[in-house]
């Protein structure tokens, strides 16, 4: 008799089981616990992420008063924007436009730069390797804070503090750095805005202003 009963348990977990937990076919969708929701473009720049119909308000603990405010805004207009992924974002580009400003990588400074960004950085290249010139950075302990935006008619501007630690060393054809030889690392307190226009196909936010803050 106690055979029965548990035979009879068994088979109604069974069934409970295959009712909450279902089938698997082969054919599912692989769910991958660490991918963002945002979207994603070669290399690190930048990107609008994907939101929900109704933004969620920024808590004045998350930013100052004045930035949440502006950054609620910001949301009303293009529920699309998260300013998370946005700093997150930043913080990558950040390094992204370093990297490629050291190695003259034009592609990707053509990709993430306003024209006359480029220009500026381009120059900057230009006079460098006609010395045959090279240059090395490294960045440790960056960290980025939303200092204003601005809503303009037809696109938003976001000024961005990064402070970081920085070794910059200039490399001559011996293979030597005559400007830091020692490999020192300074801190750096760097002010990029960037912009993008509402309705815009293309989800990167560009760099149009650049400017060192004195600490």
């Amino acid at each position: 008799m106690e055979v029965i009963v548990f035979a009879i348990l068994a088979l109604y977990l069974f069934f409970r089981l295959w009712g909450v937990l279902g089938t698997r076919t082969g054919n599912e969708k692989k769910i991958d616990p660490f991918k963002e929701l945002e979207d994603k473009e070669e290399g690190n720049i930048i990107v609008m992420p994907k939101r929900s119909n109704s933004p969620r308000q920024v808590e004045q603990e998350e930013f100052s008063s004045s930035v949440a405010s502006q950054i609620n805004r910001l949301m009303e207009i293009d529920n699309r924007f998260d300013p998370s992924v946005f700093m997150k974002n930043s913080k990558a580009a950040f390094i992204s436009i370093i990297k490629a400003f050291t190695e003259a990588n034009h592609m990707t400074l053509k990709k993430l730069l306003s024209p006359s960004v480029y220009e500026q950085f381009a120059t900057a290249i230009e006079e460098r390797e006609k010395k045959n010139l090279r240059q090395e950075t490294e960045i440790e302990d960056l960290h980025a804070e939303i200092l204003n935006i601005d809503i303009l008619d037809d696109r938003a501007q976001i000024t961005v503090r990064f402070v970081s630690q920085q070794m910059v060393a200039t490399i001559n054809q011996e293979n030597q750095s005559f400007d830091n030889p020692s490999r020192l690392q300074i801190p750096m307190r760097d002010i990029w805005t960037f912009e993008r226009f509402f309705g815009s196909e293309s989800p990167i936010w560009l760099l149009t202003r650049t400017r060192t803050e004195n600490s």
